[in-house]
């Protein structure tokens, strides 16, 4: 008898799931695939999930990137979180569509070089029918309205604590070029520079010249030469990728791969360059961990580099550096930022006392 209820257990259960194969469609988005956090903020921040949100888990937002911050400043922030959905079905109305999302956790993993247990996030949208057309346009929607969201700020990038990609850990509002005020129009004359390359793809290849382009910004600390970068990035429309490589989880090959794996739209900012590499000796090692000399060369202009690519340097020393490093290839505009001019000065003082100059 026991057997006889099993098999009709079972039965049920197949006829269940083929009944739901065949009245919902679904499209599941792992979690380590960008468009997961896409979807979700799109749906978050556009209503659709309001009137759904009873479950909801609560999480630290990511902390932004150090260099933009010190540590005293980072400290002094209250922790700011976040809302999510939590478990289970999420119902709402797209397009006159009934739909649900459903947030997953699967069992966790170890994984990544700290050997962290972590628990793969899944999300998965359904809706009624026969047909996964209405999901993929609202996949489409959400990508236009993220991609129209990015456009209209900076987007700084640091590479994944675990060395497999790149981290969005801030978006910030766009720092206008006229903010940065430097002698002889050097921002207009660097943003023209960039834009002429950008539309030069065909006279490149066309000459058999590697589409790259570097920019060197040297000059004494406290000069303007993040400030800079950050007005040219917001200028152009561009994302801005930071790469520390004094860091313990960079050697040459996790440099190549972060090279030609950057986001779209983006500058690579390589800063106080001097403070690694002040000749062409290769830098002491820990535990074989770290950039070589030549590892960086081939990075920037090897065999495996990234066509398309704008890199800026920075260094406090340019003296310093080996002449490999400072060639055309490498580095084929140099930019001197130095102490404010008196003409600079009087246009900073002009610009925070408007009512005082104008006296």
């Amino acid at each position: 008898m026991a057997g006889f209820f099993s098999m009709c257990g079972l039965f049920l259960h197949r006829f269940y799931s083929y009944i739901w194969a065949l009245l919902f469609n679904s499209i599941t988005l792992e979690g380590s695939d960008p468009l997961h956090e896409v979807v979700l903020k799109f749906l978050i921040d556009n209503g659709y999930m309001k009137n759904s949100m009873n479950q909801m888990k609560c999480q630290m937002k990511k902390k932004a990137c150090l260099w933009r911050y010190s540590f005293a400043q980072e400290e002094a922030m209250k922790p700011q979180l976040e809302y999510l959905p939590g478990h289970g079905n999420h119902y709402f109305y797209y397009k006159g569509y009934r739909m649900s999302a459903s947030s997953h956790e699967d069992e966790a993993i170890i994984a990544g070089i700290e050997r962290t247990p972590t628990k793969p996030q899944r999300f998965s949208l359904y809706c009624y029918g026969f047909s996964t057309k209405i999901i993929k346009e609202l996949i489409e929607e959400a990508i236009d309205w993220s991609q129209e969201k990015d456009s209209e700020t900076t987007n700084i990038y640091e590479v994944h604590r675990w060395r497999i990609g790149w981290d969005k850990v801030m978006s910030k509002e766009p720092r206008p070029l006229e903010s940065v005020i430097l002698d002889d129009n050097i921002g207009r004359k660097i943003c023209d520079d960039i834009k002429q390359f950008q539309d030069a793809s065909d006279w490149y290849n066309s000459k058999g010249v590697p589409y790259r382009r570097g920019y060197l910004l040297y000059g004494p600390p406290g000069t303007g030469k993040t400030s800079f970068v950050q007005a040219i990035a917001a200028e152009l429309g561009l994302n801005i990728c930071y790469l520390n490589l004094s860091g313990t989880n960079m050697d040459d090959d996790t440099l190549n791969q972060m090279l030609n794996s950057s986001p779209v739209k983006s500058i690579i900012l390589l800063e106080d360059i001097d403070a690694i590499f002040v000749q062409r000796e290769s830098m002491k090692k820990k535990r074989n961990q770290g950039v070589s000399f030549s590892g960086l060369l081939n990075a920037l202009d090897g065999v495996r580099s990234q066509e398309g690519r704008i890199l800026i340097m920075t260094t406090n020393h340019r003296e310093k550096l080996d002449p490999a490093l400072m060639r055309p290839g490498r580095a084929d505009v140099h930019v001197h930022l130095d102490y404010a001019s008196e003409r600079q000065m009087k246009e900073l003082f002009s610009k925070f006392y408007p009512d005082a100059s104008a006296e």
